[in-house]
């Protein structure tokens, strides 16, 4: 069991991680700081690498544990004192964790879309002007 908190702890602390990337890169993106939204795209892979291989580590201590396939409710249904109290606290603070990312994420990603847009508008009106000066000396060259 310990080797299997230890694995829902590491989680909790991706979250976390995840979390801050997440804000770090929104406020990247309020400032057009795009190598900074690079960087925080290069962390949240090798952090999604990571997270595979804790899903891993954890299946396979739920495994050792005869939990084969439980979701966390159904292990919490199956545990009884110290080690459920300790366990349900973690779970909670997964569970909070993993919905802040999400919701974090969802902003972050809202904003790089309305980022490109604008970008996309930016690069559209440059070439319009573009094609206008080019009508403009067409001939004259």
């Amino acid at each position: 069991m310990n080797e299997f908190t230890a694995v829902v702890e590491d989680l909790v602390k991706l979250f976390e991680e995840l979390i801050e990337i997440e804000q770090i890169k929104i406020e990247a993106v309020k400032k057009n700081m795009v190598t900074y939204v690079e960087d925080c795209m290069n962390r949240e892979q090798a952090a999604v690498l990571k997270l595979r291989g804790l899903e891993k580590k954890r299946e396979v201590c739920q495994k050792n544990m005869g939990f084969e396939g439980y979701t966390f409710k159904q292990i919490l249904e199956a545990t009884t004192g110290e080690e459920h109290s300790r366990l349900r606290q973690l779970f909670d603070t997964l569970s909070h964790h993993v919905s802040l990312f999400q919701d974090t994420n969802e902003s972050a990603r809202a904003m790089l879309e309305i980022s490109l847009h604008n970008i996309n508008k930016a690069i559209l009106r440059t070439h319009q002007n573009n094609s206008k000066d080019k009508k403009n000396w067409e001939g004259l060259i």
